[in-house]
Formats: structure tokens, sequence, C-alpha cells
């Protein structure tokens, strides 16, 4: 008796499983929607357009001293301003590397000069070294511009 009694539990047991394992794995109704696939994508702005708006934006936001002038008056801020400058001109270089447009190696000459601004910019001793940020100035705006003609006399797009 006590053999039958095991069987049909067993099969109870079995059927709970199933049924439990079937309603854990997620059907159709637990499904994560899928993202429509005619979703349009923001399209990319070239690195040229790109750098236009960053110079647009630096020339009406900056008092002059990434050009090299006017330092003396906010000296801290200039450093930071400076500062800023490089980390705008990384983002060209982010531009580059994600470039769709841009055959391989396109960009190798501009690497070249965004590398030498990067040397400049890693000779202060950190964020608040101002006077080392001041001493670079002059090198860092001078591959920006390197690198603004670089652009202007490649436009990919």
């Amino acid at each position: 008796m006590t053999m039958g009694w095991g069987r049909g539990a067993g099969a109870v047991l079995l059927a709970a499983v199933v049924v439990a394992g079937a309603s854990a794995c997620g059907g159709p109704a637990e499904a994560e929607p899928k993202p429509a696939a005619s979703a349009a994508k923001k399209p990319v702005k070239s690195v040229t357009a790109q750098w236009d708006e960053m110079m647009e934006w630096w020339a009406s936001h900056d008092i002059g001293c990434v050009a090299g002038y006017d330092a003396e008056d906010d000296p801290e801020g200039c450093a930071i301003r400076i500062q800023d400058y490089v980390d705008d001109v990384r983002k060209i270089r982010k531009a580059m590397n994600t470039d769709p447009a841009a055959p391989k190696g396109f960009y190798t000459s501009a690497y070249v000069i965004i590398d030498q601004l990067e040397t400049y910019a890693s000779t202060p001793a950190g964020p608040d070294d101002t006077e080392g940020w001041l001493a670079a100035r002059p090198l860092i705006y001078m591959e920006g511009h390197a690198l603004g003609e670089w652009i202007a006399a490649h436009p990919l797009q």
C-alpha cells in the first residue's frame, strides 16, 4: 500500500515541479519588450561640425585666457578653463575614434597633434597647479590651433 501511495505522490510532485518550472522560466507574457526596430537614431555630427561648435562656444565664453591673455585677472579660473579646453579636445578625439566615415588611418596626423597637446597638458602637477597650467597654456593653445587648422584642411563630411 505504501508503494501505491508513493507513486501517486511522486506523480503529483513531478507535475508540480513541471508547472512551477514552466512558470518560473517566464512565458511569453513575461518576456521583455524588444525595442522598436524603427526607432530613429540621432544623426552623428561630423568631426568638423563638432570642432566648429566647440570653437564657437569657446569664442563666446572664454575671456581670452586660453588664447593667451587676461590670465592675470583670474589665474585660478584661467587654469580651470585651460583644463576644460583640454577635456573638449579629448571629446574631439573620441569623435574621431568613432567616425564611421573615416577611412583607416585618416586621423593619424590629427592624433599626433592631440598627443602633443596631451603631453603639454600633463606637465602641470595636477588640477590645482595654477602656475603649471598657465605655463603650459601657450603650448596647449598652439596645439589646439594646429588641430583646428588640420580639421579645416581635412573635412571628411
